[in-house]
């Protein structure tokens, strides 16, 4: 019988470009009929900015090309979000090579739950954090002699960014869970190390949120403390109860 053999490094090369070209696919599909509908998709994205400007304050652009390419990238943060279960795949089947059988149980609960909250991460951002942001930063500071006219690059920018990093955020309870059943961490850990992961996840929400004012940032701690503590009963339900020894033979499949 053929043994199997190991992929050397340009052959790993190759299957790493193969799989980038099959993730970049969708995105190009998928960038066609956002790029005909942006126009609706960018007023749907800049909804929470549109709902919360001050009387007076309206989105501006300033240079003759910054509405045609605030276009493109709205057009390509859809087609992204639409793409990522195919990229999920993709990434998938390139490391599922180097898996044991018992890891590779847990990549299709991983790639379907961890679409489910980034989604819903980005819905928490768009429905609920940004406007109280919003709300607070374009109305806190204006006056009848000051008007905020946010520029659509920077506006655009700000909700991005905001909506991917919630959209991270979301996806720790499943990092806890696919850990714990791997027996790499435990609720005893994580519940010992609290008070360091309280200033971890400070740090970490300083950093993702892209602005400097405390209410922003305490949107996006809050969520980080909460999942935390929802990690550690994770971590307690479903973690690995006893080593398991992988069968002759069946290492890899």
């Amino acid at each position: 019988m053929q043994e199997e053999r190991g992929m050397n490094f340009i052959e790993h090369a190759e299957e790493l470009r193969k799989r980038i070209i099959y993730s970049l696919i969708p995105i190009l599909v998928f960038f066609i009929p956002c790029y005909i509908f942006s126009k609706q998709l960018f007023d749907l994205l800049m909804g929470p900015i549109i709902r919360n400007l001050p009387e007076g304050s309206s989105l501006i652009f300033t240079r003759p090309a910054e509405g045609f390419l605030t276009y493109l990238k709205v057009s390509l943060f859809f087609s992204f979000f639409l793409s990522v279960p195919f990229i999920l795949y993709n990434a998938w089947h390139f490391v599922s090579p180097a898996l044991y059988k018992k890891e590779k149980r847990v990549v299709i609960p991983l790639v379907t739950f961890g679409t489910v909250f980034f989604i819903l991460g980005a819905l928490f951002c768009y429905f609920i954090a940004a406007p109280q942001g919003l709300r607070f930063l374009l109305g806190e500071y204006t006056t009848e002699y000051v008007k905020a006219f946010p520029s659509i690059k920077e506006a655009l920018s700000f909700l991005t960014a905001l909506m991917i990093g919630f959209g991270l955020v979301f996806e720790f309870p499943l990092v806890v869970f696919i850990l714990s059943r791997l027996g790499l961490v435990t609720a005893g850990f994580l519940a010992r190390n609290r008070k360091y992961a309280l200033l971890l996840n400070a740090i970490l929400a300083a950093f993702i949120t892209p602005t400097t004012d405390a209410v922003s940032m305490m949107f996006m701690l809050v969520p980080l403390f909460i999942f935390y503590e929802l990690g550690i009963i994770i971590a307690k339900i479903f973690a690995k109860k006893k080593p398991e020894t992988e069968p002759a033979g069946e290492e890899f499949s």
